[in-house]
């Protein structure tokens, strides 16, 4: 009995995966030379699409660029997502955070993010007298669409000490207490709101009591919304208001970027 000939589906699922492994093998600096090539963030790229590392650096102050590595390992079953997924791993110097990345064509997603910020990271995304405490991620996911952040989860902790806030000239300090703060995505409020068409990336700020010291609000047009409560400022040494510990003392608008 004559052997029966591969059927031409069996030829093409052949020829895909052996295009595919040609692509996962391809040099990730190829790559970034290829389709970033005046990428200004990573340097030193070695490895390939499915496996590989790089040195990064963000210039958020002038003459301190914030530096580390970011090691990477491709996630293939997210293609039947429509997405190009990665579990990263990233380091600056105290500063250790591991995650997933999820990447479309209109989306992108941050899953499973989890680890520490250390302090010297810290004072160089703020321009604020920070004490030697990091802010400890967990389990943090946040995806971002064209309509804003319509999914939020996740916690980051911080231990809390003296804060030293520049502001118009002076610097006010404060005693914080154990900051908790969950993420959640919740829909912009206001019908005068820029960002009406979508969701805001909201972090609500806690104390070890559940006592609530204030919200922070990042709108699709990367606009922060602040509102700080009596009970946050009555840890300044010489602030004198009066009101309910619940109540909204402080409330700033401005982009995210003038934090630093």
């Amino acid at each position: 009995m004559p052997a029966r000939r591969p059927s031409p589906w069996w030829w093409l699922l052949g020829l895909l995966l052996f295009a595919a492994s040609l692509i996962v093998q391809l040099p990730a600096a190829w790559l970034v030379k290829k389709f970033a090539p005046n990428n200004p963030y990573l340097q030193h790229v070695s490895g390939n699409l499915w496996h590989g590392q790089a040195n990064w650096q963000l210039g958020v102050r002038p003459n301190q660029p914030l530096v580390g590595t970011v090691d990477w390992q491709w996630q293939p079953w997210r293609l039947l997502t429509g997405n190009m997924g990665f579990a990263v791993k990233i380091d600056s110097r105290q500063t250790h955070l591991t995650g997933d990345i999820a990447l479309g064509r209109k989306a992108w997603q941050v899953s499973d993010l989890s680890g520490k910020i250390s302090p010297e990271t810290l004072r160089q995304l703020v321009d604020w007298q920070l004490p030697d405490t990091p802010l400890v991620l967990k389990n943090v996911q946040v995806k971002k669409t064209k309509q804003g952040y319509p999914k939020a989860e996740g916690t980051l902790n911080w231990a809390g000490g003296e804060v030293g806030y520049p502001n118009a000239g002076r610097v006010y300090q404060l005693n914080l207490p154990t900051i908790l703060g969950t993420l959640s995505s919740e829909m912009a409020r206001g019908a005068n709101n820029a960002s009406t068409n979508g969701a805001t990336l909201h972090l609500a700020l806690t104390n070890e009591q559940g006592q609530r010291l204030g919200d922070l609000r990042l709108d699709n047009d990367g606009m922060l919304d602040v509102a700080l409560t009596q009970r946050l400022l009555k840890t300044m040494p010489k602030y004198q208001g009066k009101g309910v510990d619940d109540s909204v003392i402080v409330t700033t608008r401005q982009p995210i970027g003038a934090l630093r």
